[in-house]
């Protein structure tokens, strides 16, 4: 089995999409085009207020914090690794890969934390000064942004943003990852180069294409 990435909430199946990338009646109602996917549990309103949001991949927090419309967000930009796997499944070059995180009721996680898929992030919140029905708010920005950018044109969000929609069909996502490993990894020294003595202790490794991505946790 490849790699499997988590939902951002689980179970999956309690959630559907209310606005997707690019939503033409996004558009209408509020005048700008939509980045991401809005995800709201089944049971509707405001049930979903203070539902626990989980990362989808590993990496590291770049933003958290509060913003203006957007309320509490949390940006998540992917290990290396994870940035060219998802390139070479979505069959197109990333300059760079994050996971936005928005109109949270609250924040477990601050700028420089490392997460794995899984790890909790926050809960689902209503935006900024509660303006929306409870909701999770999710978009990749495929390219270094601001954390609370917003773009007013639909070639931007193309530009800069992955269609989550796509995302969804190209690679495997479930309620549980598997991208760390079970047990002791080991490996001959001989196989590293450049710089070898930053990676000392357990190593989490993983492999894309002809490459080998390495990661010390010591």
């Amino acid at each position: 089995m490849g790699p499997v990435f988590a939902w951002p909430v689980r179970p999956k199946g309690a959630f559907y999409v209310s606005a997707g990338y690019l939503d033409p009646d996004y558009k209408r109602r509020f005048g700008v085009p939509h980045t991401g996917e809005d995800w709201n549990l089944r049971t509707g309103g405001d049930s979903d207020l203070g539902y626990p949001v989980q990362a989808i991949f590993p990496g590291r927090v770049v933003a958290a914090g509060y913003y203006r419309v957007w309320g509490n967000l949390v940006v998540v930009e992917a290990d290396p690794w994870v940035k060219d796997f998802w390139a070479e499944r979505l069959g197109e070059p990333l300059e760079a890969l994050y996971a936005r995180y928005a109109h949270l009721h609250h924040l477990t996680v601050a700028r420089g934390d490392r997460v794995e898929a899984n790890d909790h992030l926050g809960s689902i919140g209503k935006g900024d000064g509660g303006r929306y029905l409870a909701h999770l708010h999710l978009d990749f920005p495929r390219l270094p942004i601001p954390p609370e950018a917003y773009p007013s044109q639909e070639a931007q969000v193309r530009a800069q943003y992955l269609d989550p929609a796509r995302v969804w069909r190209a690679l495997a996502f479930g309620d549980r990852s598997n991208l760390l490993p079970q047990g002791p990894l080991y490996a001959p020294a001989r196989l590293f180069v450049g710089n070898a003595e930053a990676l000392q202790g357990p190593l989490l490794l993983r492999q894309v294409g002809d490459k080998l991505y390495a990661r010390s946790d010591a």
